[in-house]
């Protein structure tokens, strides 16, 4: 039986990301090239991202992740099933269709990077209760420790932002030039950017990230998406999540040569705070019959088909059509325009989404990888049961 209240968490997250995403579907190469003069509404749009969006959809699909691993954990067991098999056989597929669409599509793909986090946590699962929150909370706090530290150095000892080109500049204007210039050309960017992260990925967010698989087992598991935080806790989390985001906001706000690309460094913590307390408010709605908490349910289930299709439209918007019929839009584009596209394609999603979920069990690539999973899965085990 499904728990909606998941499915509504992960729309809630397959919605969001989409938001932070867009500046690099418009330009992996570069990202947003800020304007000399700055802008009031990318000042205001920057500081709604760091204060409430930065890290925390990725900080939900990792607690969804890992609960997700959890309900198969107790599928396989209650089947007779080997989890280890099961789950490699459905990680390595999810690792393919990453590498295909990190390499052909857009690089900053989270699917191969969350499929690598899970392979090497696997064994945890059949830890006890006490053990994974153990384990789970020293993952975290290894991860957040050098997260922050590598934000700190970044925002206060290496002037991070100041390598990044102003719109009007030609620094800019010849790596526009050079990512619109081939396909081949965004295909190397591409890979490259995956390689580097893999490599750099224990000095990062690597830790963390299986921390936050690992707790979002601890918390399936110990009924939280049935029925969240008590009070006295989510009071405490929330005012966590509170101070911490302000927190590590301000150098943003006050130092001068500090960006918004240190960001996502410093904001890793209030983060994990921010989207337990999401993952909270929605699951003490999960009994309204409101269309948006459906709506946002119906997303959940078709996620992994919404999530390739963000990246396919935002691929032939912004490296086809955008070139072809709007050569300054890159010269021209404010965070704004980009917030105002994202509303719109996040609309587009939510009734293909009610669409798919009323005519079909699964969407599309749910159903192509389920399939590719399960042949491999059962080839193993019939491979085993000849050998023995």
């Amino acid at each position: 039986m499904r728990i909606h209240s998941i499915d509504a968490i992960r729309g809630l997250a397959i919605l969001g990301i989409l938001f932070l995403n867009i500046t690099f579907h418009q330009n992996f190469y570069t990202g947003y090239a800020f304007f000399e003069e700055p802008l009031l509404s990318d000042d205001i749009i920057s500081l709604v991202n760091a204060l409430f969006l930065d890290g925390r959809f990725r900080s939900l699909f990792c607690l969804l992740f890992g609960a997700g691993l959890a309900i198969q954990f107790e599928h396989c067991q209650s089947r007779g099933y080997d989890f280890l098999t099961f789950a490699k056989s459905r990680l390595k597929w999810l690792f393919v269709f990453g590498l295909l669409h990190s390499v052909f599509i857009f690089g900053g793909d989270i699917l191969l990077y969350y499929s690598f986090c899970a392979f090497l946590i696997l064994k945890s699962f059949s830890l006890s209760q006490g053990d994974l929150k153990k384990k789970s909370l020293n993952f975290l706090v290894i991860g957040s420790v050098i997260m922050l530290l590598v934000g700190v150095i970044s925002a206060f000892f290496y002037d991070f932002g100041g390598e990044l080109p102003l719109r009007a500049s030609e620094v800019y204007s010849e790596e526009v030039a050079q990512w619109q210039s081939s396909y081949l050309f965004q295909i190397e960017t591409q890979v490259t950017f995956q390689a580097i992260s893999i490599i750099v990925a224990p000095f990062t967010m690597l830790w963390q990230s299986m921390g936050l698989m690992m707790f979002g087992a601890y918390l399936y598991r110990n009924g939280f998406f049935n029925q969240g935080f008590s009070s006295a806790a989510f009071i405490k989390v929330a005012a966590i999540a509170i101070v911490t985001s302000i927190a590590t906001t301000l150098p943003l706000i006050m130092i001068e040569g500090v960006t918004a690309d240190v960001t996502p460094m410093l904001s890793s913590v209030p983060a994990i705070f921010c989207a337990l307390v999401y993952a909270h408010l929605l699951v003490k709605v999960k009994n309204t019959a409101a269309w948006w908490y459906q709506s946002l349910v119906n997303c959940g289930k078709v996620a992994f088909t919404l999530y390739l299709t963000q990246s396919i439209a935002m691929a032939v918007l912004f490296r086809i059509v955008m070139p072809a019929y709007f050569p300054d839009f890159a010269f021209t584009v404010t965070m704004l325009d980009l917030l105002i596209i994202t509303l719109a394609f996040t609309a587009i999603q939510i009734v293909l989404a009610n669409v798919m979920t009323k005519h079909f069990r699964q969407g599309p690539f749910e159903a192509i990888w389920r399939k590719l999973y399960l042949h491999s899965f059962y080839k193993k085990r019939t491979k085993e049961h000849l050998a023995l």
